[in-house]
């Protein structure tokens, strides 16, 4: 008899992939951390085979990427939300996720969420099946958003439809047409494409055989895996970097100094020194700064090991760069650059695919005020280190208009911008050799009327980015 009970509960219990899911997402909450990096962390992650892994990977993603949604479905068949625990919820999302999202049979993902409940609080196992029930029952209803009210409801429909926040969507269908709207919503649940930059010596020919190249040292592998399997990141041969991110630094690449700022962990950096050294530009001069120490270090550490040593890098607050650059400032004359990339912070909407947790810790204020004023206090600053004739590039990962054309504007209606000239993206100067019409050409079908570039994920698989290209008049 016991030996029985214990091959039925064996054989009942929650999958390997789903317990794996929600110990990440526990522990995720738990520490305010990221999905991404507590799965890398996870030894019980690692010791799944790659079938599970990936769809644990799913599982733990995707709930973060809804959350919002799947609690308020949630919500809807509890009596006592408040009183849920969090481990509970946890697990209960898990199921809601699979019911709402994924093509898993209701049958399977009632059954597989109960067992999951259970092995969390068996006492709460009865509830779990109620209310998976009751979801399952209400889950097509929801996403068609039937309670919402009429005048509000393809609003609600297509928040449900891609998890995203109600106030984002609407944020969103300001700044984008239908079509990029429609497509940008429809792919947002989907996986990021993974593209690469090769280093200028870097001989991968066999890892990116039939792989598109759209200009010199980017390639978007159908199959990454070889590459990322071969090691040419960790020995700076490649860095993993969006089309769309490489497009702007290429479009920065020229000769004499550059300043950028907000560079990170440098992986734009890295290409504008391929596509420099690519391009037979010789003594170029690159100053980086970063708020954070930590990452001018990974900055440094990454560029020298590529061979790429003509470069400096500050931390600090870049609306002070006098602070910042004050050992690179002679005379209490602020050293001046020939193009200037102000890479700003931004909301991340255009990568929300690649970063789950973007659209659920953004809030209204963040985009339409915080945001744009710290990033117009950073162009502002940025637009001081711009020598005369010099280019000044302003760039986000956000597809907001508040956060883009918003910015530029209020810019040059400002006395730091009345010295700057709006000019098309495409006059970049790497653009206009024969090695890189495949840039521009990419970027003359993303840039608005004015001449600006303003990249979504309906434009193409790669991210949404934005980038304007101001001109210092004297």
């Amino acid at each position: 008899m016991d030996s029985n009970r214990r091959a039925s509960s064996r054989e009942h219990a929650a999958a390997p992939a789903r317990r794996v899911a929600l110990e990440v997402l526990v522990e995720t909450e738990r520490r305010g951390a990221y999905t991404r990096e507590v799965l890398k962390s996870s030894t019980a992650y690692r010791q799944l085979d790659s079938r599970d892994q990936a769809f644990a990977q799913r599982l733990a993603l995707g709930v973060t990427a809804t959350v919002g949604c799947l609690d308020d479905l949630l919500n809807q068949f509890l009596s006592k939300p408040g009183k849920v625990s969090p481990r509970v919820r946890m697990a209960l999302r898990i199921a809601i996720f699979e019911l709402l999202y994924l093509a898993t049979p209701s049958e399977v993902a009632v059954s597989q969420g109960v067992e999951l409940v259970r092995s969390q609080a068996s006492a709460a196992a009865p509830l779990a099946n109620a209310v998976l029930r009751r979801v399952a029952e209400g889950a097509a209803g929801f996403l068609v958003a039937d309670d919402a009210a009429p005048e509000h409801r393809a609003v609600v429909r297509a928040a449900r439809r891609s998890g995203l926040p109600v106030w984002l969507v609407r944020e969103l269908m300001a700044s984008l047409d239908g079509g990029c709207f429609e497509a940008l919503v429809g792919s947002q649940l989907e996986p990021a494409p993974v593209a690469f930059h090769l280093h200028p010596a870097c001989d991968a020919e066999s890892l990116v055989v039939d792989s598109p190249s759209p200009f010199p040292g980017c390639v978007v592998p159908a199959h990454p895996g070889a590459l990322l399997r071969s090691g040419l990141l960790d020995t700076a041969h490649a860095v993993a970097s969006d089309e769309h991110a490489q497009l702007v630094a290429t479009m920065v690449t020229q000769e004499g100094s550059c300043l950028e700022i907000g560079a990170g962990r440098g992986t734009k950096s890295f290409v504008i020194f391929a596509q420099a050294r690519r391009a037979g530009i010789e003594g170029r001069r690159h100053v980086a700064v970063d708020l954070f120490e930590q990452k001018c270090a990974q900055n440094l550490e990454r560029l020298h090991a590529a061979g790429f040593n003509d470069v400096r890098a500050f931390a600090g607050d870049a609306t002070d760069l006098s602070s910042v650059l004050e050992p690179l400032d002679q005379g209490g004359a602020p050293a001046l650059f020939d193009v200037v990339l102000l890479d700003a912070p931004c909301s991340g909407t255009g990568t929300m695919r690649r970063h789950p947790e973007i659209p659920w810790r953004l809030n209204r204020s963040d985009c339409q005020r915080d945001l744009p004023a710290l990033q117009l206090s950073l162009l502002v600053a940025a637009s001081a280190r711009v020598a005369p004739g010099g280019s000044l590039l302003y760039a986000t990962c956000s597809v907001l208009a508040a956060e883009n054309e918003g910015v530029v504007d209020a810019f040059l209606a400002s006395e730091a911008g009345s010295g700057f000239q709006l000019v098309p993206v495409t006059e970049a100067p790497l653009f206009q050799l024969e090695a890189y019409q495949g840039a521009r050409e990419l970027a003359a079908g993303a840039m608005t009327a004015r001449g600006m570039l303003r990249t979504s994920p309906a434009r193409s698989a790669a991210d949404g980015h934005f980038c304007a290209r101001l001109v210092r008049l004297s």
